[in-house]
């Protein structure tokens, strides 16, 4: 199952898990809890994949988990760098953005199930990897811009 089928799967399930949270302990609160979950999941994903390296975690293996976020059409992913210690690319079109407005699903829900996986994704592969994201299409850009940094 591609990635795409997956989290909007798992998007229809938080949703209702959201709506009991917000209705017991409000918007808030719900948001905080619900991002916490996510972020550790995408943490131990990262760590998942950097268990994958064939030798050692490194920024050119990294680089490989592109081709995992395209699958099914997920991500449009244009203008890839690797060059040295940085990775960088960016999204010109997703469809996770598009799948969740289908659902008719919050956009701050929406950037919750996804976007801000990829912080804690990075930091699970490797405590060496960083990254910038200056904006996002869930947010209303109309890419999403991405540099991964290795620490020496």
């Amino acid at each position: 199952m591609n990635m795409l089928a997956v989290r909007t799967a798992q998007a229809s399930l938080a949703a209702r898990i959201f709506e009991s949270l917000a209705n017991a302990v409000g918007a808030d609160q719900a948001r905080a809890v619900l991002a916490d979950a996510i972020q550790k999941d995408a943490h131990c994903a990262g760590a998942a994949f950097a268990r994958l390296a064939p030798q050692a975690p490194s920024l050119a293996h990294f680089a490989t988990v592109l081709e995992r976020w395209r699958e099914g059409g997920a991500l449009a992913i244009e203008d890839v760098a690797l060059a040295g210690n940085t990775l960088s690319f960016a999204v010109k079109d997703c469809a996770y953005a598009r799948a969740y407005a289908d659902m008719g699903l919050d956009l701050e829900l929406g950037f919750i199930l996804s976007c801000s996986r990829d912080e804690p994704f990075a930091h699970g592969y490797s405590p060496r990897l960083s990254m910038e994201r200056s904006r996002t299409i869930i947010q209303g850009a109309p890419a999403c811009l991405f540099t991964f940094s290795w620490a020496g």
